[in-house]
This record gives C-alpha cells, sequence and structure tokens, in this order.
C-alpha cells in the first residue's frame, strides 16, 4: 500500500542505477559517450513504468546536459493517454541560470512527453528566457538558487501528488535535507568505477551519520546479477 504523502508536498520517489561501489556515473574525464549503468533491459523498463506512476518527473541541469533524457513514459502508456485526454507527467528541470539548456533536447519535445517546465533562478539571463520560452514554461523562485522547500511547495500547488526524481546527486541530495525522500528505488549493478571524484547518489555536504533516518528495505528482486531495491523512508 502507498503511504500518504504529507498535505504540503507530493509524495517523493528517487531512481537510480549504481555501481556496487557506489558510483552512478563515471569519474569526470572518463565516461565515453552516452552512459547506462545497467546493462539489463529490465533497469529501463523500471524506469519508464515508474515515470507512468508519477504526476512529474525532476532532473537537475547537469542532468539535463549530461545525458539528454527524454523523461518520457512508455510509448503504450503514452498512446493510450493522448487517446483518452489523460495527462502525462510534467517534465521538470532546476536549473540557476540556464546554462547548457537548449530548445532542441529531448525533454521539449512534445512528441515524447508531457509538459515542459524550467525552474530558475533570478539569475537567468533575458537571452536564455527569450530561447527556452516557446519550448518550456518558464517559474522563476527567488534566491540566489532554486530552494528544494519552496519547489516542493509550488509542486503540491499545481497538484502534484507524486514527484519521481531522476538525478543528479545534487538534487537528490537537497531532497534529503528537506526531509522529503519518501521511497529509494534503487538498482544495483555489478560494475565497479571507482574515482574519488565520481558522482553518488546524494552529493552536497553530506550529511551527520544520524541525520538521514535508516530506511525500511521494502522489496528486493534479483534479475540476472543485478539487484532492484525499493527503501521507504520515515521522517515521522
Amino acid at each position: 500500500m502507498t503511504a500518504p504523502q504529507p498535505p504540503h508536498r507530493p509524495r517523493v520517489l528517487v531512481n537510480f542505477a549504481s555501481s556496487v561501489d557506489g558510483k552512478i556515473n563515471p569519474a569526470p574525464g572518463l565516461r565515453q559517450g552516452k552512459f547506462m549503468m545497467s546493462r539489463h533491459r529490465e533497469d529501463f523498463r523500471r524506469m519508464v513504468a515508474l515515470r507512468a506512476e508519477a504526476d512529474a518527473i525532476l532532473i537537475g541541469a547537469t542532468n539535463l546536459r549530461a545525458d539528454n533524457p527524454d523523461l518520457a513514459i512508455p510509448a503504450d502508456e503514452r498512446t493510450a493517454r493522448r487517446a483518452s485526454g489523460t495527462l502525462e507527467p510534467a517534465r521538470i528541470v532546476v536549473t540557476t541560470t540556464g546554462e547548457g539548456i537548449v530548445p532542441n533536447q529531448r525533454m521539449f519535445d512534445p512528441r515524447l512527453g508531457g509538459p515542459s517546465i524550467i525552474l530558475h533562478a533570478p539569475a537567468m539571463p533575458a537571452e536564455i528566457r527569450g530561447r527556452l520560452g516557446p519550448v518550456a514554461e518558464l517559474v522563476q523562485f527567488s534566491g540566489e538558487r532554486v530552494a528544494m522547500p519552496d519547489v516542493l511547495t509550488w509542486l503540491a500547488g499545481r497538484g502534484v501528488r507524486t514527484l519521481l526524481c531522476e538525478g543528479g546527486g545534487a538534487l537528490v541530495a537537497q531532497l534529503f535535507a528537506a526531509r522529503a525522500v519518501d521511497a529509494l528505488y534503487l538498482t544495483l549493478v555489478p560494475r565497479i568505477l571507482g574515482g574519488a571524484h565520481a558522482p553518488t547518489l546524494a552529493a552536497g555536504p553530506g550529511f551527520t551519520p544520524d541525520e538521514i533516518p535508516d530506511p525500511k528495505l521494502a522489496s528486493m528482486e534479483r534479475i540476472g546479477d543485478e539487484l532492484y531495491l525499493r527503501y521507504e523512508f520515515n521522517w515521522s
């Protein structure tokens, strides 16, 4: 049974694939072209199925620049929703200035998914606003950087009940700092990437040992040599 979300914010799901040494991407300079952590189609199938359960999908600008994801739900689900007039999940990116975000990135293609939204700080230059305004709804937040508590409140006000975050690590760390991660879907992949500067699931300055509550392992499934884990967090 899905736990009810707090009234002031959506229920937040985080989905990642990680190497067994805890990395979500190779160290800077070692990535060669497009990178997929999992080598198993099951991980991709579960990712797009999880997207279909959300009202909105959230990523950071670094993720968008590196991977150019479409944030799409399964094609058959998309066709059925459009035929019935049912909304697809909103596709949302968080950025300070909009640097490196361009109109031809896949999350802005209306053929591939739901409405595109860019959450940004006042520092976004007018030239970038003019370039991105035709392909996405631009929402400005106050402050030097977009604050996660403000984002969650805004999303709740837009009727978002379930939010799926697909990274990157800096964004996820902000969600943990806001005490807002309700479930973590983690694919554990038998790869070793190493690297002191390779990104991990939660970046930022870090947390004290007891700052984040220990989650409960709610489910575990093995497919091939990969493990599919779901952890639930209780913030009460």
